[in-house]
Formats: C-alpha cells, sequence, structure tokens
C-alpha cells in the first residue's frame, strides 16, 4: 500500500472525522492484499449502505426505461477519484447517481435525471388527456367537497 500519511492530508475536503476515520481504517488495512483490503471495504459498504438515503431509484426500481438491475463499475487512479468526489458532492449527488448520469448522456444523449423528469411529464400528459376523454376518475373524497 501506498503512504497514508501523504494521501490523507491532501483529502482537504474531507471533515476532520472523516479523516480520522480514513486514517483508522487505512491503519487498519495494513499488511493485506490489495484484493483482499477492496473486499473488506466493499462488504462494509454494503453493510452502512442501508444508513444512507435511497437514491432516486433504487436498484429493482422501474426507471424510465425499466428496472436498474445492472451494476456499472470500475477502477481509476487516487488523483480523478478526489476530484470525482468533489465534483459528485459539487453537484449534490451521490457518486452513483452522477456515475448514471454520464452513462445515460453518453448512451442516451440525455441524462437519466433528465429522463426521469421527461417520463414524470409523459405520465402526467397521458393522465390528463384520459381525463379529458372519459372525465375525471379517482376516489370520492380526492375529487374535493360534494
Amino acid at each position: 500500500m501506498t503512504d497514508t500519511t501523504k494521501r490523507i492530508a491532501q483529502l482537504t475536503h474531507l471533515s476532520k472525522a472523516q479523516n480520522t476515520a480514513l486514517a483508522a481504517v487505512v491503519d487498519a488495512l495494513k499488511g493485506l492484499p490489495p484484493e483482499d483490503a477492496q473486499e473488506v471495504l466493499d462488504h462494509a459498504i454494503a453493510n452502512l449502505a442501508g444508513d444512507e438515503p435511497a437514491p432516486m431509484f433504487a436498484r429493482g426500481i422501474a426507471g424510465p426505461l425499466g428496472k436498474l438491475t445492472c451494476d456499472a463499475k470500475t477502477k481509476i487512479d487516487e488523483l480523478t477519484h478526489e476530484l470525482w468526489l468533489q465534483h459528485c458532492s459539487q453537484r449534490g449527488q451521490d457518486t452513483a447517481g452522477v456515475l448514471r448520469d454520464c452513462i445515460y448522456v453518453l448512451v442516451h444523449g440525455k441524462s437519466y435525471r433528465q429522463m426521469v423528469v421527461e417520463k414524470i411529464n409523459h405520465d402526467d400528459k397521458r393522465i390528463d388527456a384520459l381525463a379529458k376523454l372519459i372525465g375525471p376518475f379517482g376516489a370520492p373524497e380526492s375529487m374535493g367537497g360534494v
């Protein structure tokens, strides 16, 4: 593994508590081969994921083109990763959401978030058109006072 004191000092976007936690994690992983350390980190992230707010569409929930079931993973260098985290933080999104948007822009020419908004708008227009054709529909309590 690399010299952790130098690496930790460069993470200025992290709070003091985050840097302290990072130092403890790096210290705990010292001596493990990179593959083993990555496996430990993956398990830790999976166990902590339940504490984070749910993303816009979690795995298995239908998005504008169907269920989100396929993982997209890759490896990048440390400097790019630090810049990536800063970029995601500035956008106010988690890394998965920004990566999803990037992939959708590359493949479909529109971000995932834009496609979600378009689908919602399309659904609203469809419901309005149905209401004009067949009249208002819904539960009696949603129709207002009678």
